[in-house]
């Protein structure tokens, strides 16, 4: 049932987005999603519309937004999101049937539903965030035959910047990071299109009303209560409740990569960091690894927290729940996608990912 979304539901969708965005980012960036949201509501009307409604054959595109390694001198704007899908249309000859986020709490994909008057799809590449984008490339790293568009847009530049890349994924995501490079860090972007059947098999349907379900459940509980509302709502549990007593995450070539403990009575916790929270360890067991969900909570006020602001002495609740319980798409299930990862955090990660049944 298609459901017309409104501002109640982009408080939502900000607190359950940056629930499952896994320590990537916390309740400091709502602002920043909240006038993209409110924007986009101004704009017409966001129409969340299940993937089944789409006929089989309907074309898709994913809009997401594009950084460079290092860079924040970015200048972009809402209509670029829109201008990038026009530019994305006319270079395939697709007609967009919808939009669809790269992952929640997904409001570049609201702004160009209301833009451009078409349905926000009710699916994401993946229902929690991935630290590369090969992750919610939705299996494609490994199809040595894939190819999409992807365009850029970044119009408050001087003078303005576009550009719309054809090829294999791995290398069309490349050229439009070094682009976003050229504008100082941040390019509104899109890429596809895809057939809502390629969606339904390979993407992470119904990530949208997931990420909604998760914050309208949060919005219901008060202070610390978010964090035990959090965790069931999920099926998971709160991991541990306690202080940082070790952080050396530490930003390096576009990522932040280091380890986080959290410690509570006689307890450890260590946590692996790429970007997002990636592994769990206690007493040197892997309790967790993604993309099993870890997340980050303010256990007084039960607000999702970054990682970046945790240092040593920060009292924090961390809620896990089994990748089960998280719509996900093909790209965390792909091989390819794992070895920079690994390599950058010195952990396993694919042996995990792909074998264990969580």
């Amino acid at each position: 049932m298609t459901r017309v979304l409104g501002p109640a539901d982009l408080e939502s969708a900000i607190l359950g987005g940056l629930l499952l965005s896994a320590g990537g980012s916390g309740v400091a960036a709502s602002p920043r999603h909240r006038r993209l949201g409110e924007e986009a509501l101004a704009r017409g009307k966001v129409r969340l519309t299940p993937l089944d409604k789409f006929d089989e054959s309907d074309w898709l595109a994913v809009a997401t937004a594009v950084g460079a390694p290092g860079a924040n001198k970015a200048r972009t704007r809402p209509q670029d999101s829109i201008d990038a899908a026009l530019a994305l249309q006319s270079a395939s000859g697709c007609k967009l049937s919808g939009v669809m986020a790269a992952h929640v709490p997904g409001m570049y994909a609201w702004t160009i539903a209301a833009g451009l008057d078409i349905p926000l799809a009710d699916a994401a590449t993946n229902g929690r965030a991935h630290p590369t984008e090969p992750m919610g490339a939705m299996g494609q790293i490994s199809d040595p035959q894939a190819s999409i568009w992807q365009a850029g847009v970044a119009g408050e530049a001087e003078p303005p910047l576009s550009v719309v890349t054809r090829g294999h994924p791995a290398r069309t995501s490349h050229i439009l990071r070094a682009a976003s490079a050229q504008n100082g860090g941040l390019l509104n972007s899109v890429r596809g299109p895809f057939e809502a059947r390629f969606v339904r098999a390979k993407g992470a349907p119904g990530s949208i009303s997931f990420a909604l379900a998760l914050g309208e459940a949060m919005r219901a509980a008060r202070g610390s209560a978010r964090v035990a509302a959090a965790a069931k709502h999920l099926g998971g549990e709160v991991m541990i409740e306690g202080e940082v007593s070790e952080n050396s995450v530490a930003y390096a070539d576009g990522f932040e990569t280091g380890t986080l403990t959290v410690s509570a009575d006689a307890r450890s916790v260590r946590l692996g960091v790429y970007n997002e929270f990636m592994t769990a360890e206690e007493n040197g067991k892997r309790i967790a690894s993604f993309p099993d969900l870890l997340a980050s909570l303010d256990p007084a006020s039960g607000d999702p927290v970054a990682v970046s602001a945790l240092p040593v002495g920060t009292r924090v609740a961390i809620v896990s729940a089994p990748r089960s319980r998280i719509p996900l798409g093909a790209g965390v299930f792909d091989p390819a996608v794992y070895p920079q990862a690994e390599a950058a955090m010195k952990m396993e990660l694919a042996r995990f990912a792909l074998t264990e049944n969580r």
